[in-house]
């Protein structure tokens, strides 16, 4: 019954949220949701049991929009013909994508499956190649989002390495698709100083925020951090030559033209 409901439940805020921020699996989601959080907080004055559920802000900000993160339907358990091609349900509803290079998405992706979630088995090289939610699938995820993107009232692109580049001008991007246009720059500079790179995984090593989202599998272990680097480009220490050749190929002959900004940012980012 639980699991019945919590399904339910589910597919009620599918179908009634306002704002929906979407991403491929380690993009930066969980650190651009904690900046939403804390912008909420300090413009309104206002706290909630759990920041990352940012919905729940809602019951505190009166007018508030139901916001929704998620990650239209766990594509990274998904091979590439099986993702779900229909994004009518989004028709009228504002949308914030976040995407992240998908070299560093695949590379992240592999640690979380083999050090957090411990559902996969085998090297990075293999992981690389494989057909369930690796690379080919991101890319695919992408894909079918660049041609649905005018089916939300709103569609707005946001990168991670936009995030690292300004933060700040990326929060207030994020607010005001939320639709908070009189907060500050000084409010939102205390959010994002509130979610640098050292602060989460403070928050993270202690649990601090009694979530599953933000909490290592193994406090000693680095590698089982959610918050594990937060880099740009971290992927080039970790990939041989054949693997980023073979990822490079995939993203010049398949990757969509709307997300060459993504290329345009790294240029810009630094470790936050």
């Amino acid at each position: 019954m639980t699991k019945w409901w919590k399904r339910q439940r589910r597919r009620w805020l599918m179908r009634h949220a306002d704002v929906h921020i979407i991403s491929f699996p380690k993009c930066g989601r969980t650190w651009l949701c904690l900046m939403i959080a804390k912008a909420l907080e300090f413009h309104y004055d206002v706290a909630v049991d759990n920041p990352l559920k940012l919905r729940r802000y809602r019951r505190r900000i009166p007018g508030l929009p139901l916001i929704l993160q998620h990650h239209d339907g766990g594509p990274e358990f998904r091979r590439v013909e099986e993702l779900e091609q229909d994004k009518g349900l989004y028709a009228g509803k504002r949308v914030l994508f976040l995407v992240r290079d998908p070299r560093d998405v695949t590379v992240s992706a592999y640690f979380q499956k083999t050090k957090r979630n411990i559902n996969f088995q085998g090297s990075l090289k293999d992981y690389v190649y494989h057909p369930v939610g690796s690379i080919a699938t991101n890319i695919a995820f992408y894909n079918i989002w660049a041609r649905n993107r005018h089916l939300p009232e709103t569609f707005l692109l946001m990168t991670y390495e936009g995030l690292h580049a300004d933060a700040g001008r990326e929060l207030r991007r994020a607010m005001e698709l939320i639709g908070v246009t009189d907060i500050t720059d000084n409010t939102l500079q205390r959010a994002v100083d509130a979610c640098r790179f050292d602060q989460m995984r403070r928050l993270e090593a202690a649990n601090a925020l009694g979530s599953k989202r933000l909490a290592p599998r193994d406090a000693a272990d680095e590698s089982t951090y959610k918050t594990r680097e937060g880099q740009v480009g971290g992927h080039a220490k970790y990939l041989d030559p054949e693997e980023i050749a073979y990822m490079d190929r995939l993203i010049d002959q398949e990757l969509d033209p709307l997300y060459a900004q993504y290329r345009s940012d790294a240029g810009a980012a630094r470790s936050y």
